[in-house]
């Protein structure tokens, strides 16, 4: 393992950490707004608390910039198991910080989900900017990308309309659906990464240029939709249960990305093992996570 990619995995493991530390504070701010301004001011009264602020600066801001810096260096489909690396710090925090209850099945969930990122993120799905370049100069694999986002789109909106009628799991559900969203995110940032300096250098082509600002549009839609849903999902049930159960796209779609839209040849067995045992453990942390009743507050 060179430097470069030592601290593309640091890089991750730090965004991970400032992500869920900064969803720790946001649900913090969460309780303390519900119980005055359940529904009618509820999202503006959050934006006023210090808490909140603090938290959406540590999360989306740290975080994020954390995130991209790891996603120019390893690439999309190694980040994201890197930064659920935030879970430890979300499972404590939780507890400690926000009074949370977790029972036998949540925390062997917690257990597998943890267990199960660090087998994906031992698998070496790594992918670097110059095949990312090469993938968008494909039609064939601008095909398989517009199949793909259409795909977690259209699970997005499912997942909406089982908010509506799932009452009791419209934490989950939000949450899920926040999963698929990022799954966009942490696919669409990667054609940003590469392009973007061609584009602005006025060296790229009227394609690429599309792609940029395809992109940027998905990365602010889905990053807006994800901050808002998330304050939300936190009325109803703890974040952790929500988080983890938003973490089992997030860490399914990376091998959809490396074998689909990549075509990229399937690692060493053992690495083989890594992908297959993650991926199962992942789901199964999912659902012991997602048994939870929530709590039944007005919309």
């Amino acid at each position: 393992m060179n430097l470069h990619y030592i601290t593309g995995v640091l890089l991750g493991v730090l965004g991970g950490f400032l992500t869920q530390g900064g969803q720790l504070l946001e649900k913090k701010a969460v309780n303390e707004v519900r119980m005055t301004h359940p529904d009618k001011g509820f999202m503006r009264t959050l934006f006023k608390s210090r808490v909140w602020v603090v938290g959406f600066f540590v999360g989306l801001g740290c975080g994020t910039a954390a995130y991209m810096l790891a996603q120019s260096m390893i690439g999309p489909a190694l980040v994201p198991g890197l930064m659920a690396s935030g879970l430890i710090v979300l499972a404590i925090g939780s507890v400690k910080m926000n009074k949370e209850e977790l029972n036998a099945f949540e925390i062997l969930g917690i257990i597998l989900m943890i267990t199960g990122i660090l087998f994906l993120g031992l698998s070496g799905l790594a992918i670097n900017p110059a095949q990312v370049r090469a993938t968008l100069a494909d039609r064939n694999a601008l095909i398989r990308i517009t199949f793909f986002t259409l795909c977690f789109i259209s699970l997005f909106i499912t997942t909406r309309v089982l908010v509506s009628m799932k009452k009791n799991r419209r934490g989950l559900f939000i949450a899920l659906g926040n999963g698929f969203l990022a799954c966009l995110s942490d696919f669409w940032i990667n054609p940003l990464l590469a392009l973007i300096a061609l584009v602005l250098g006025g060296r790229g082509t009227t394609a690429q240029s599309i792609i940029v600002g395809l992109a940027a549009f998905i990365l602010v839609f889905c990053g807006t939709v994800i901050t808002w849903q998330n304050q939300v999902a936190f009325k109803y049930a703890q974040a952790s249960n929500i988080v983890p159960v938003a973490q089992v796209p997030i860490q399914i779609a990376p091998i959809v990305v490396y074998f689909y839209i990549f075509a990229l040849p399937p690692p060493k067995s053992i690495n083989v093992f890594f992908i297959l045992a993650g991926t199962m453990l992942t789901i199964v942390a999912g659902f012991l996570l997602g048994r939870r009743q929530e709590v039944p507050i007005s919309e």
